[in-house]
């Protein structure tokens, strides 16, 4: 017979360690702070503060980028509100990881002591779990012959950590560094996931090769230069792909591979792929890292912490990006603790080191760091200019203005007092203000529309001459991106959202040419010339065929600019060279349509290359309507 007083004990005892447990949770959730000890390598924190990465739904709405995101700025209805509790990385002999929450660990709460966290090493893997996923691996032997030989392959990596890690620095040069030559010495040996992080950063140096590169024609083989990067970048993806499937990366991972998926994905944007799906795997295996948890919790060394710190932060902006192409695909916000990624250079990450106040010059950090706060005030942008439902007052648009004005400030004082000079410094100073002048744009614009009210003249000049000082801006630094030879290696950027934002500094002063006030010739024959010299630059990139966006950007450029002024016989090629074939008295009903396309367009068209409707240019420029465009 059962023995009710001793049931009645079992229940008692099972309440009782459930509030124990409760109760457990409850401390990690409130005051993880107080269960690590700091590195000194960090500087006084400020209170954490929740930051939310957020969906395409939200972007416009609430700032994605920024870190001082706090909990308040999210509806109270939201389950997110609070942070992400404490726990441990479990690190399997394999070398692989995962983040276990306190929530999910019954053995402090039996034990009735504090929360473990830190660091667990040497785990089995639960072999068992891993199901369905076949345990079936690739031959490393097989994978390591879709490498290029080991002269080419040295030479693509110099290549990336050159062009592409100065912009998108989510590595510790010096550990790939040390990585590399032990993987040159024992290729065997190395581990799938540091393998697909190479065939990743391969994959994107592809794609900053100079045209005439014999590497292009020796490994690629095809008799175009776009051919060839295509071949050469889609190998090298496949690649990455590979080790990550014989690695089992669906269940099982470490942060090399979530610094592949991060590159990869990089690289795919720029060469305007489609990653969404990809990336939301990306953002998963970070949460199963706990890479959304501060990582200086778990107790690890300094350069572990940046890595962790920076892939997280590459993340964020991999999804920002996206956020301006797509739609309402994921309206969920995930809650974090990380800190920014120090403002600090590879060699200074060690114990002890103290950051500077001050500095002379920018670190390897600083422009990543920079293009969150433009992507911050993008955002705040777009959710006004965006808005609808009512007209932004130009008092909010001048205290916008302010803060454009305020951010080139920042610049300046960053990157001026750099006395090396070095190459990747200038291209980034001349990219960040290349942004910010796609700021002003995007702000004015939509001032100098026809049907805006609520403006007064006065307000429709002054927006006026902003959109004219950088449509200058932008088409001056596309043309030196282009001539200046120390910037060669850096056409990549140049052919592809550098050729976009010109395009648009192009299509601003044509609208103004063709519908400003208060232009004089000599100021209008001043705007042919440039988009004159712009459109040299384009054809380049169109001859030359590995450039999408100028291949649809070039005829527009000439019709506009026969519009802008149809006596020029001085660029008669562009007449020439035209899509559309009118007679010259047709050239009124031309700066009509056009005028009126352009006072059309949507101002989220002009957020990137993938929102802009190509198709609609080309149905002008070829039936010469404007039927069935809108």
């Amino acid at each position: 017979m059962p023995r009710h007083g001793g049931n009645s004990a079992l229940v008692a005892r099972i309440d009782r360690l459930e509030e124990l447990l409760r109760q457990s949770v409850s401390s990690a959730v409130s005051e993880p702070r107080k269960l690590h000890t700091e590195l000194d390598l960090e500087p006084e924190l400020e209170p954490e503060q929740a930051v939310d990465l957020l969906s395409p739904e939200s972007t416009l709405h609430q700032s994605a980028t920024t870190w001082s995101s706090t909990q308040s700025d999210a509806s109270p209805t939201q389950p997110h509100s609070s942070m992400p509790p404490v726990g441990v990385i479990i690190r399997s002999k394999s070398g692989h990881e995962r983040f276990e929450p306190a929530s999910s660990q019954w053995s402090p709460v039996i034990q009735n002591s504090p929360v473990v966290i830190g660091v667990k090493t040497n785990i089995d893997e639960n072999i068992s779990g891993s199901m369905p996923f076949s345990m079936n691996s690739s031959n490393t032997t097989d994978l390591l012959e879709l490498l290029p030989p080991a002269s080419y392959c040295e030479q693509l990596k110099n290549l990336y950590f050159d062009t592409f890690a100065p912009l998108f620095h989510i590595l510790h040069d010096p550990t790939f560094e040390m990585d590399y030559l032990r993987f040159q010495s024992d290729p065997e040996k190395v581990s799938l996931p540091w393998l697909a992080l190479l065939f990743a950063i391969l994959s994107i140096a592809v794609i900053a090769l100079p045209q005439d590169s014999p590497l292009l024609r020796e490994l690629g083989k095809r008799n175009s230069v776009l051919d060839n990067m295509s071949l050469l970048s889609s190998r090298y993806r496949g690649g990455v792909m590979k080790c990550l499937e014989a690695d089992h990366y669906l269940w099982r991972h470490n942060l090399n591979t979530l610094q592949a998926l991060v590159i990869l994905i990089y690289g795919i944007n720029h060469t305007h792929g489609q990653s969404w799906a990809l990336l939301g795997a990306a953002r998963n295996i970070a949460l199963s890292l706990g890479c959304h948890v501060e990582p200086t919790i778990f107790q690890i060394e300094p350069i572990s912490v940046e890595e962790r710190r920076r892939c997280w932060a590459g993340l964020r902006m991999l999804y920002t990006i996206q956020n301006t192409t797509l739609g309402i695909l994921d309206a969920t916000p995930i809650p974090s603790t990380v800190n920014p990624p120090l403002d600090i250079n590879d060699n200074e990450l060690v114990v002890g080191y103290q950051i500077p106040e001050s500095r002379n010059g920018p670190t390897q950090m600083s422009y990543l760091l920079l293009k969150f706060d433009l992507y911050d005030l993008c955002t705040r942008i777009c959710s006004q200019v965006f808005e609808t439902s009512r007209t932004l007052t130009y008092d909010k648009v001048q205290a916008l203005d302010a803060e454009i004005s305020a951010m080139r400030e920042k610049l300046n004082y960053k990157y001026l007092f750099d006395v090396s000079i070095a190459a990747h410094h200038s291209v980034q100073l001349n990219i960040l203000f290349g942004y910010t002048h796609q700021l002003t744009l995007l702000l004015h614009r939509p001032v100098l529309r026809q049907g805006a009210t609520g403006y007064s003249l006065e307000d429709w000049l002054s927006s006026q001459i902003k959109c004219i000082e950088s449509s200058k801006e932008l088409l001056g630094i596309h043309r030196v991106l282009h001539e200046d030879p120390s910037f060669y290696p850096y056409q990549w950027y140049n052919r592809g959202l550098g050729s976009f934002h010109a395009f648009h500094a192009a299509v601003c002063l044509a609208h103004i040419c063709m519908s400003g006030k208060n232009l004089d010739p000599p100021t209008k024959t001043s705007f042919q010339k440039l988009v004159r010299d712009s459109l040299h630059v384009f054809r380049y990139f169109t001859e030359t065929g590995i450039s999408a966006i100028c291949n649809k950007a070039t005829p527009v450029m000439e019709k506009l600019l026969v519009i802008m002024n149809p006596q020029d016989t001085r660029d008669s090629s562009a007449r020439r060279e035209s899509t559309c074939h009118h007679s010259d008295s047709s050239y009124e009903n031309d700066t009509e349509l056009f005028d009126e396309y352009i006072e059309n367009l949507a101002p989220q068209q002009w957020l990137s290359p993938s929102n802009m409707g190509w198709e609609g240019w080309a149905t002008i420029l070829e039936h010469g309507s404007m039927e069935n465009v809108f």
